[in-house]
């Protein structure tokens, strides 16, 4: 039987799972640097991300044949959340306006402002 093919294989599932865990740093976050005018300009995002699968080798003696199996899935998920203004006096970070969120509430408050002026009369 042998058993170099079997400790040799490895799923692309398990490629693509290490690239993350190994990229689990600060660039994963921030962005490159971005220099305009006077300033530096430092994107900043959050990153979600999801990975799995399965994999699979067989290998039988005699005539049989190997057989191999694979599957897998996943969904990264980035969403920006602003930048740092760097120049040479101060660091301020402008967040970016989640207008879904903003939405929300205006619409919230606007449904609660009509329900109490209703109940008023």
């Amino acid at each position: 039987m042998e058993t170099g093919k079997a400790a040799t294989y490895q799923s692309p599932i398990a490629r693509i799972f290490d690239k993350f865990s190994r990229q689990q740093d600060v660039s994963l976050i921030y962005g490159e640097p971005i220099s305009f005018k006077n300033k530096k300009v430092l994107p900043v995002a959050k990153i979600n991300y999801i990975v799995g699968g399965g994999g699979g080798f067989s290998e039988e003696s005699g005539n049989s044949s190997a057989g191999q199996g694979e599957g897998g899935g996943g969904h990264i998920s980035v969403k920006p959340l602003g930048v740092y203004e760097i120049d040479s006096e101060k660091v301020k970070f402008r967040p970016i306006i989640d207008f879904k969120f903003t939405l929300t509430l205006v619409a919230v408050f606007t449904l609660g402002l009509v329900w109490l002026l209703k109940k008023t009369r």
